[in-house]
């Protein structure tokens, strides 16, 4: 019996139609997605291996001076903290405005390695601002919608968890690797469509709250939610005492677990100025802005806290949700690197299941000489396949060292889109896009290892692994394209 007994041929419609009219888009957004949770690992790898110099780091209470000599007002300064996820020193004129990376040990200017926002935005917002994360969210809900419908329609036996037919042709292979990828994958498909659904949605909600709670002045619901700046009182001390480093110490024996990520001066050089420390707190999924704690700038007292700890159920899952999304475990106490990377595979793993169901798709329009199935093989080779190729050619740019890396990127797949609309169904290029891929990411791979090597540590190894492991994986499938190929024409020539 079908899932809520809905008729078998009406759950088909349902997730071939949601399939074939949302897959690309959804291929673009997984594939965008597993990316984005290396975002900041893959800054530093874009920034080069002779980046970063090697020894202890400057004492943070140098950090406002350098700010100063760079012009950086410190009224509102914020400083965030090199990790194990983030290798530099930013200095923030405002939230959202992070433009200075620095050296931690030596303090002198990097370059941004802003190339690896091009995945991050793209995934994020379609590069179209606050509407494209709402499109990204009701993504996420046809995501929800094709799970729904995928479990319905496959069974339940044992031996379909492992069945991979690798000699019966290209469609045999794509539907157990779907049903395969589906099945393994399942949990992770759901956390992706809740948590997707919810980043976009959720703050379109709370928008739509914060006007009708309080008309005329919705910033109130959001001081709520994020917690009132604290209330300080007035000094005669003519500037900050406190040093910043003892403050670091303090905070992490108040506050046994905690993570300090950056350090916010407010008001400074002012008589009621006052520091925050934002981090993680073990054990709580929840992100530095909401894990907050206050301290006087003139003395180090500590003037008050926010957490998302006893906020409430529902808000608490509504906290969870941007760090569960980003594969940011960094608050689990133990095993948080291994939880990463496999929400990375499975991400990847996602975008597969994607390409192989929108594939199916295309053979059944295919044989039954259905329309529109020439415009989304099209669609699906220029831009799923040229967005493979593209990312391999601007990682690999990056690798080289090449200037205006996003021209790069944006020519690769506009170039493959243009030549997967010129050609015929025919001949498409995915060879040819398979093979830039593949060979894209083995050179990226490789010029980061030797420059690495080169330079006596090999910090980013996961990343250059990762590319190694892309290489060989298109380059596989264009090795199984290219022998499907022969034997369908084998096959043909022998009907003839």
């Amino acid at each position: 019996m079908n899932l809520m007994g809905a008729p078998r041929a009406l759950v088909q419609r349902v997730h071939a139609g949601a399939g074939g009219v949302f897959g690309v888009l959804l291929f673009v957004i997984l594939l965008t997605g597993a990316w984005s949770m290396a975002h900041e690992d893959l800054r530093a790898w874009f920034r080069g291996p002779a980046a970063l110099a090697h020894g202890p780091a400057l004492p943070v209470a140098q950090w406002p001076a350098i700010a100063r000599e760079r012009g950086l007002a410190l009224g509102e300064l914020r400083i965030r903290l090199p990790d194990s996820r983030h290798s530099v020193v930013e200095l923030c004129a405002s939230p959202k405005d992070c433009t200075v990376a620095l050296d931690p040990v030596s303090g002198r200017e990097l370059v941004s390695g802003n190339a690896a926002d091009i995945l991050f935005n793209l995934h994020k917002s379609l590069f179209i601002g606050f509407p494209g994360r709402i499109l990204i969210s009701l993504l996420g809900v046809v995501l929800l919608l094709m799970i729904w419908a995928g479990s319905a329609l496959h069974s339940g036996r044992l031996q379909d968890l492992k069945r991979l037919r690798r000699d019966r042709g290209a469609r045999v292979f794509a539907h157990d690797l779907h049903s395969l990828i589906g099945r393994w994958c399942g949990p992770w498909l759901l956390l992706f469509g809740i948590t997707g659904a919810l980043s976009g949605l959720g703050a379109l909600g709370t928008l739509g709250l914060a006007a009708q709670a309080f008309p005329g002045a919705p910033q109130q619901a959001f001081m709520q939610l994020l917690g009132a700046p604290p209330q300080v009182d007035r000094t005669t001390a003519s500037a900050p005492a406190v040093d910043l480093d003892q403050l670091l110490r303090q905070d992490a024996v108040a506050h046994p677990g905690f993570s300090a990520q950056n350090v916010a001066l407010h008001h400074w050089g002012e008589p009621d100025a006052w520091v925050e420390v934002s981090g993680i707190q073990q054990g709580l999924p929840s992100t530095a802005v909401f894990e907050r704690h206050a301290y006087r700038a003139a003395d180090g007292l500590a003037v008050g806290s926010s957490s998302a700890s006893g906020r409430g159920l529902w808000l608490q899952a509504f906290i969870a949700v941007q760090p569960l999304h980003f594969a940011d475990y960094r608050w689990v106490p133990v095993g948080g690197s291994l939880l990463r990377a496999v929400h990375f595979g499975m991400a990847l793993a996602a975008a597969g299941l994607v390409l192989s169901g929108l594939y199916l798709w295309l053979e059944r329009r295919r044989l039954k000489a259905g329309g529109g199935w020439q415009v989304l093989l099209r669609l699906v080779i220029g831009g799923g396949g040229g967005l493979l190729a593209a990312t391999a050619v601007l990682l690999c740019a990056g690798a080289l060292g090449s200037a205006n890396l996003a021209w790069w990127f944006w020519g690769g797949w506009l170039t493959s889109l243009l030549l997967a609309c010129l050609m015929p169904p025919r001949r498409q290029p995915l060879h040819l896009l398979l093979a830039v891929t593949g060979l894209g990411f083995l050179a990226a791979a490789l010029l980061h290892l030797a420059g690495s090597l080169k330079q006596g540590s090999v910090p980013l190894w996961p990343i250059d692994l990762v590319l190694l492991l892309c290489a060989a994986s298109a380059l596989w499938a264009l090795r199984r394209l290219i022998s499907f190929t022969r034997a369908a024409r084998a096959a043909a020539a022998n009907v003839a």
